[in-house]
């Protein structure tokens, strides 16, 4: 029961790290039971046959568009990257991913699945807003600090239990335990923050958000999570979609602006 209480207690230590920049617009019951109607009424979406010259020009397409309106964004939040490189990898799903200094990975399953350039602008602005916010630096000290916190934790109960030769072990264990979790803290706030800026930055780009919501909608059908849990390190296609729409609604009301900050 020590143990359990002293993993949660690390878990909520790690929460106060780093969350979502701008504050988020709640979503109630009703929505998200109509996002589940909505991905459950429908199936995945066949797999475009497309040449690699197609998936480049529309790549290229998207991030020439996206450039400058993006850049705007990121310099109004002032909080990271500002400067983009991209790269396609020859991957067939659906997945794309941001990593250190501005780079954005892009694999080719995106441009197979979606179904016009504003699914796909949105992918993009999706991990161009992950820099923008400064999460993916942010997501390195969680990892750093839940080593920590893991290690002393689990080191330290194994000492006070008197398994002294057992703690140098049981520490290496809380440390991997802690950066896994360090890894999770605020990742769903993040994702979702990440998905309300690219929906601004599409806005500015002249996108239809109504369309690059489609891409979120095949992803979601694509998986078995209909509900989020509390080490998930994305929201669960209902959430995430029901989350993307008050976004949508905010960002079309105010023509385009940033939330206010957190």
């Amino acid at each position: 029961m020590l143990g359990r209480r002293a993993a949660v207690f690390g878990a909520c230590a790690l929460c106060g790290c780093s969350g979502a920049v701008h504050r988020l617009p709640g979503v109630g019951a009703g929505q998200l039971g109509l996002a589940s109607t909505e991905i459950a009424a429908g199936a995945l979406p066949a797999r475009r046959a497309v040449t690699d010259g197609e998936v480049l020009a529309t790549l290229r397409a998207a991030q020439a568009r996206l450039l400058g309106p993006a850049t705007g964004v990121c310099r109004e939040i002032g909080a990271g990257t500002c400067e983009w490189r991209f790269r396609a990898t020859g991957d067939r799903s659906m997945n794309a991913s941001a990593m250190g200094d501005g780079l954005i990975v892009v694999n080719r399953g995106i441009v197979e699945y979606a179904r016009s350039e504003d699914e796909v602008a949105f992918v993009l602005a999706h991990e161009m807003a992950h820099h923008a916010a400064d999460h993916v630096r942010r997501a390195g000290r969680n990892t750093t600090v839940g080593a920590a916190l893991g290690g002393l934790l689990l080191g330290g109960l194994a000492a006070a239990a008197g398994a002294s030769s057992v703690a140098g072990d049981a520490a290496q264990a809380g440390m991997r335990a802690g950066a896994g979790i360090g890894r999770l803290s605020f990742s769903k706030e993040q994702e979702r923050e990440a998905d309300y800026i690219a929906a601004v930055m599409l806005h500015r780009a002249g996108y239809d958000l109504r369309k690059a919501r489609g891409f979120l909608v095949t992803m979601a059908r694509a998986s078995t999570r209909r509900e989020t849990g509390m080490l998930d390190t994305h929201p669960a296609g209902p959430e995430r979609l029901a989350a993307y729409d008050r976004a949508v609604a905010e960002v079309l009301a105010s023509d385009g602006r940033l939330p206010a900050r957190a």
